[in-house]
């Protein structure tokens, strides 16, 4: 089992590469959350945190998408994503059959839209898994070639099975052409 929590698979894509001034450029980002806090995300530490009454996890997504020079500058207002867990205790008679003491389940709550996973990993998929498309305004950059990143970080508080903690990353560099 992993200790270390870390952003992996930073991947950041823009369509199209060359764009007038007044079309807008799309950039689409992906990344994931893994190491500790996605392994001890399971059915038993639910069980544990319900019965210590810790039933909501929250985890806070912030992206910035800047320009590539000496000063690295946002282009866009940074991004902030926030996903819930909420634990709760399951009265569902189609759930798999577990004791009745283990019906403690999870509802996702991501991008405004709740969710019932089928099982841990969709879960774990649903809260450290992140796509973000985002739409850029070439005026915001001016006309030539621009180097553009992402930086992300994912920040969450104490809970029973785990610590406080903030992670940082940064993604790939896409070359896009203002004409």
């Amino acid at each position: 089992m992993s200790s270390i929590n870390r952003i992996r698979d930073v991947t950041l894509y823009a369509s199209p590469t060359t764009a007038k001034r007044h079309e807008p450029i799309i950039l689409d980002l992906r990344f994931s959350l893994d190491g500790h806090i996605r392994d001890v995300f399971t059915k038993e530490r639910w069980l544990d945190a319900y019965e210590h009454n810790d039933n909501l996890f929250r985890i806070k997504y912030a992206i910035s998408i800047k320009k590539s020079s000496l000063l690295a500058k946002n282009i866009v207002e940074p991004i902030t994503l926030v996903r819930k867990a909420s634990i709760y205790w399951s009265r569902d008679p189609t759930m798999q059959p577990y004791p009745p003491e283990k019906k403690v389940w999870i509802m996702v709550i991501a991008d405004q839209d709740s969710t019932l996973p089928k099982d841990e990993d969709e879960a774990r998929s649903l809260l450290f898994d992140v796509y973000k498309r985002i739409e850029v305004i070439p005026s915001m950059l001016g006309k030539g070639k621009h180097s553009i990143f992402a930086e992300v970080s994912a920040e969450w508080g104490r809970h029973v099975y785990t610590e406080p903690e903030t992670v940082n990353a940064r993604s790939n560099e896409v070359t896009v052409e203002i004409i």
